[in-house]
């Protein structure tokens, strides 16, 4: 027996509140843990090798300021106003900001390659739901491998962080804004090739060009522009403050332009996902 047609919804009607309300809760959580498990199941590539990366990076600076300065270079290089207190700060943002878009952008990839795409569309959630769920799961992914960076380095710089709240707060955007992103290059790339191109020349040239290594006021004129578009830049500004060093923009503004920046990808990311741009075929 054929159904009776539905009753047009009149123009301007409300839409019915979801039986979930107006958060689906269980859903989002339940979504956050598949992918914060899924990357912690690899713990040693994505937690502990990143770590070792940073160490292998500090190692090299050391020496090559200690072939540089000489008998001089262990004061140099540790302690208060040393060169490894200026890096710590930039490094930790790298680690953080880099695993928490790469969580996002392999686990999207992943399922659109192997055309699962469902995992995305069939749950009961709302898109922007979808989008803060691999964004905050991607959040924590990051912050769960930079902390280990985080003490390795000040371990070797014997130093502390003069403001651990303020580097929190930091660290907890920049992560937020690079998955953001990384949600919204996982929907564009349709391979593997194009997922890592993101990194390869995008993501790591523009981390390296805002103050990880050397402070923006020393580059070109031009570029020192350009660098000070990049929300990058501001996280890794703020990053210093907290470490007890000097920053070149103020603080409230480093953070309202993170802040800003990961609720506009983030905004993007849930609207491409209520079209079903490069999800839908």
């Amino acid at each position: 027996m054929a159904q009776p047609a539905r009753a047009a919804r009149p123009a301007g009607a409300a839409r019915p509140v979801r039986r979930f309300g107006a958060v689906h809760w269980l859903g989002l959580a339940t979504l956050f843990r598949r992918e914060f498990r899924a990357y912690l199941k690899d713990w040693p590539e994505t937690v502990v090798a990143p770590t070792f990366s940073i160490l292998l990076y500090v190692a090299v600076f050391a020496v090559a300021s200690g072939e540089a300065m000489g008998d001089s270079s262990a004061a140099a290089w540790a302690g208060p106003g040393g060169l490894l207190p200026f890096l710590a700060p930039g490094l930790v943002v790298y680690v953080v900001i880099l695993r928490a878009a790469e969580a996002t952008v392999y686990s999207i990839t992943f399922l659109k390659v192997e055309r699962l795409v469902g995992d995305i569309l069939m749950p009961p959630l709302a898109a922007w739901e979808v989008a803060a769920g691999y964004a905050l799961a991607g959040t924590a992914s990051g912050l769960v491998t930079g902390l280990p960076c985080l003490i390795a380095l000040l371990l070797a710089a014997g130093t502390g962080v003069a403001d651990p709240a303020l580097l929190a707060l930091v660290l907890l955007l920049g992560a937020f804004l690079l998955a953001a992103a990384g949600t919204l290059v996982g929907l564009w790339a349709e391979k593997w090739d194009q997922a890592a191109a993101f990194f390869g020349f995008l993501l790591i040239p523009v981390t390296f060009l805002s103050g990880v290594f050397a402070p923006v006021a020393l580059l070109p004129e031009p570029l020192a522009v350009v660098v000070a578009l990049n929300p990058v830049y501001y996280a890794i500004d703020a990053a210093r403050i907290a470490f007890g060093g000097a920053g070149a923009e103020p603080v409230g503004r480093s953070l309202a332009v993170l802040a800003a920046s990961g609720a506009a990808l983030w905004a993007c990311a849930a609207l491409l996902i209520s079209r079903g741009w490069r999800l839908k075929p």
